[in-house]
């Protein structure tokens, strides 16, 4: 969290956070498991898809085409999604963040991150939304 770091601001910065993040995700023992067992051998075909739907996020490209809600329904069968792993995905995304951006762009994808956890976890869950 520093001045010194860029902003978030092009594809290329999209491609170092999605990297970096998901060589974090592989390597950890909560989520990691998830990840490694959902993807295989494909993660030459799934960070594309991930730099192309966090690029749409942040910066409106139109590139992704998916359906997020749709992808993690498919993995309840698999595992328990509780409010634990989005929590913790979060804190992961968030320091993969902090470790390479600074500024108006990477505050965003942060929020944007925190909404999207929230939502996926609620909707895939049958959670209805929590009075504010």
């Amino acid at each position: 969290m520093s001045a010194t770091l860029p902003d978030l601001a092009d594809r290329s910065g999209i491609e170092l956070l999605v990297n970096s993040f998901y060589h974090t995700v592989r390597q950890n023992q909560i989520i990691g498991p998830i990840f490694n067992e959902t993807i295989g051998d494909n993660w030459e075909a799934h960070l594309p898809r991930m730099y192309a739907f966090w690029e749409t996020v942040l910066f409106r490209s139109g590139g992704y085409e998916g359906d997020p809600l749709a992808a993690h329904l498919k993995l309840i069968a698999k595992t328990k999604m509780d409010k634990a792993k989005f929590d913790h995905w979060l804190k992961l995304f968030e320091q993969t963040v902090d470790q390479h951006f600074f500024g108006e762009n990477a505050d965003h994808i942060k929020r944007c991150a925190v909404d999207m956890a929230n939502v996926i976890h609620r909707k895939i869950n049958n959670i209805s939304n929590p009075l504010p």
